[in-house]
């Protein structure tokens, strides 16, 4: 995966410096017709091989899951239940056919974080759509992983739930949810799995 994580981050600044200028020449040209053959960054894929190892190396894991009241409760998870608590992660599939043209991506590299991150969000005439932002930060040093953070918002009836997601590679991850309606929070909810200290 090292090797896949080295190669991707200067192929997907390439990408997107190429992206930049094909969709100059676009506009400048309508008679032009380009395709966007562009990949985004695999989360799916990477996510999905770091799963599979979890479910197949004995790691001793747990949950920790805080209500609204603040009141924690601990328990030993398995992996089959791993592997449910993970499936939002899996869901922000930005390269899925349905979602990756509804998206606009930008790349950044921050100095003072010395990371290279990713940002995916909902172009300005999709702001319906259930995920909100995609951030990947990579190392700048040897481009690993970092963090993944993914925010959604999805409407059911009359309530909305803001949802938080934070995968922190190769130890844990947390699923943050607010429950809202008519903009009050009802409910909310934290879990936080570790599978590694």
């Amino acid at each position: 995966m090292k090797f896949v994580l080295i190669i991707f981050v200067p192929i997907a600044v390439g990408i997107s410096c190429s992206n930049c200028k094909n969709k100059q020449q676009k506009a400048s040209t309508n008679s032009v017709s380009l395709k966007d053959t562009a990949s985004y960054f695999p989360i799916k894929e990477i996510l999905a091989e770091e799963i599979n190892d979890v479910k197949t190396t004995p790691y001793f894991m747990y949950k920790i899951q805080t209500n609204k009241a603040g009141i924690k409760d601990s328990s030993v998870i398995y992996a089959k239940e791993f592997e449910q608590l993970a499936k939002p992660f899996l869901e922000a599939d930005i390269n899925s056919p349905a979602l990756k043209p509804l998206l606009k991506e930008s790349v950044f590299h921050d100095l003072s974080t010395n990371s290279y991150s990713f940002t995916y969000a909902p172009n300005w005439l999709e702001d319906t759509l259930p995920i909100k932002s995609v951030l990947i930060l990579l190392s700048d040093e040897n481009n690993k992983l970092k963090n993944i953070f993914i925010h959604k918002i999805i409407h059911l009836s009359d309530t909305t739930i803001d949802e938080a997601l934070h995968w922190k590679p190769a130890s844990y991850f947390t699923v943050d949810k607010e429950y809202l309606l008519k903009d009050m929070v009802i409910n909310k909810n934290k879990i936080f799995v570790n599978w590694k200290h």
